[in-house]
């Protein structure tokens, strides 16, 4: 199932991040670590509503709040739940 309205994507602010890892941990396929222990966030836009769940995963999971999910969010969470109990 795609994303109802436009593009959502995931935002790293550097200034932030301190290295902790953790987001690397949640979604390696789309986070990883420089040589200094840095995320580098693949910035692709996300389509399908099961990968928007654990972006807000990892969002809530970093310490030093230096993710950020950005586009229109409305309705995903919701979605997201029914799909599950189904």
């Amino acid at each position: 199932m795609s994303a109802p309205h436009g593009e959502i994507r995931l935002v790293l602010d550097g200034s932030k991040c301190d290295g902790h890892g953790i987001c690397a941990l949640v979604l390696p396929e789309r986070i990883s670590l420089d040589k200094w222990g840095y995320a580098d966030v693949d910035s692709t836009s996300w389509e399908d509503l099961r990968d928007i769940a654990r972006a807000r995963r990892v969002v809530r999971a970093c310490p030093a709040k230096a993710l950020t999910l950005v586009g229109d969010l409305r309705g995903t969470r919701r979605r997201v739940a029914l799909r599950r109990s189904k």
